[in-house]
């Protein structure tokens, strides 16, 4: 995987008025292979806080280009990627409000991964009604994080720094801000939620609804389920693979695969035949 960046651009002239109208990003993929890119963009008005308005997933083939084009009018701007092939090339420029190119932006590497949470591990604790905070720098507990639910299955987003943790008695999935470990949201969801997995490029998190034989699609951005995806029986573990966009559920005797770029699944793995014996 690779992630890049244009770094945080200043579009104000020394007039008071904006460089940029729109931005031009060019993205490109020399790989053999198909490849998926995230592009999220963030803006600037007169504050030092950030706020995210742009989110596109793009699968390009071997060898295939698109060019996307965003409103730019702010003070100051910033778009960040994150794709998984090194292969993948990607120019931006700045046009005004008459559609001509005004300034080209450098695209940088930057360091994959790094979580706004910092290097914090979250285990929930199902009986006292907590979560627990590791620091994983130092391996002691940094703080307990009190909920007023008994919390069942927890999954990150290391680039949003967004904690998810299922309330299986109350059907409902809560976000937590990484940064500030205080509740965002609470999404609700279908019958008895348990497990949870996150793709962080595509920014969409995944719950098994163990009543409902389903998974929950949620929409990292937005906090908004997005669709719903029946499985077999019991659907109770999921873990995603954010390069494939796959997503595997375990059920009560198989295990379901999910393609994630349409939500359907692909495969239905027998663990047990219907003699009670494993499967092959």
């Amino acid at each position: 995987m690779t992630s890049l960046t244009t770094g945080l651009i200043n579009n104000l002239e020394p007039s008071g008025g904006r460089k940029a109208a729109t931005v031009s990003l060019r993205i490109a993929n020399r790989d053999s292979v198909s490849t998926m890119i995230r592009i999220n963009g963030f803006y600037q008005n007169g504050t030092a806080t950030k706020t995210e308005y742009a989110l596109d997933i793009l699968t390009l083939p071997p060898g295939g280009e698109e060019t996307k084009n965003y409103f730019a009018e702010f003070d100051s701007f910033q778009f960040c990627f994150t794709a998984n092939s090194d292969a993948v090339m990607i120019s931006a420029w700045g046009k005004n409000s008459s559609g001509n190119f005004t300034e080209v932006y450098n695209v940088y590497q930057e360091q994959l991964f790094l979580s706004k949470a910092g290097n914090q591990i979250y285990v929930p604790l199902l009986a006292d009604k907590l979560i627990a905070v590791v620091d994983g720098r130092t391996d002691t507990l940094r703080e307990s994080i009190e909920v007023d639910f008994a919390p069942y299955g927890i999954s990150t987003n290391p680039l949003t720094g967004r904690v998810y943790a299922s309330n299986f008695m109350n059907n409902t999935v809560m976000v937590l801000d990484g940064e500030t470990n205080t509740v965002i949201a609470n999404i609700f969801v279908s019958s008895n939620p348990v497990g949870i997995g996150v793709n962080p490029l595509t920014n969409r998190v995944y719950v098994a609804n163990w009543g409902s034989s389903s998974v929950a699609v949620i929409d990292g951005l937005s906090n908004i389920v997005t669709d719903e995806i029946l499985v077999c029986e019991s659907p109770t573990g999921i873990q995603v693979n954010p390069q494939t966009n796959r997503i595997y559920v375990t059920n009560q005797k198989s295990v379901s695969v999910i393609n994630g770029n349409t939500n359907t699944v692909l495969a239905t793995v027998r663990l047990v035949d219907s003699s009670g014996e494993k499967g092959d």
